[in-house]
């Protein structure tokens, strides 16, 4: 996959990844933990501009909605110790540990999307092109069809 990054960016492709996780991980916490640790190591092992998406929102139960936040922008210390997990007094030292490597990267972010809410598809290309920096290389479009309003030979004074 690097060598497909590489060989595009020396074409002068901006590349973005796009991390899908499904809003089901949400379910247990060693899910969720699972599909961060997917999402850091794609980031890491890529280095490319990359958006995290969380899809499916459409099909949460209201008592997930309620508990979204928590999920898109994680605090996994804080997560973790809400959640009581099967085994956790034998994996707790482990979660731990994986929690406070998330954490100290500081750059698994996902953002929502929901088929049924076209913003939230809107908010999910605008980030995409935030990552690209899509359009800052455009010059801006001039409506008069003029530079700045003034001749190459005009200094804006009179002759007079």
């Amino acid at each position: 996959m690097r060598q497909l990054v590489d060989h595009l960016q020396n074409r002068d492709f901006r590349i973005c990844g796009v991390f899908i996780i499904d809003s089901q991980f949400m379910v247990e916490p060693s899910k969720y933990v699972s599909g961060l640790l997917s999402a850091l190591s794609a980031m890491v092992t890529l280095e490319i501009p990359h958006v995290n998406v969380m899809t499916k929102l459409d099909i949460l139960s209201k008592s997930a909605r309620r508990r979204l936040d928590e999920y898109l922008d994680p605090d996994l210390q804080v997560l973790l110790a809400n959640e009581k997990m099967p085994g956790s007094s034998k994996f707790s030292k482990l979660n731990a540990c994986i929690a406070s490597l998330i954490d100290n990267y500081g750059l698994v972010k996902f953002f929502p999307l929901d088929q049924s809410d076209e913003d939230s598809i809107t908010d999910v290309l605008l980030q995409i092109d935030l990552a690209i920096q899509y359009g800052e290389d455009l010059e801006p479009d001039d409506p008069d069809g003029r530079d700045g309003g003034m001749a190459d030979d005009d200094d804006g004074y009179s002759d007079t």
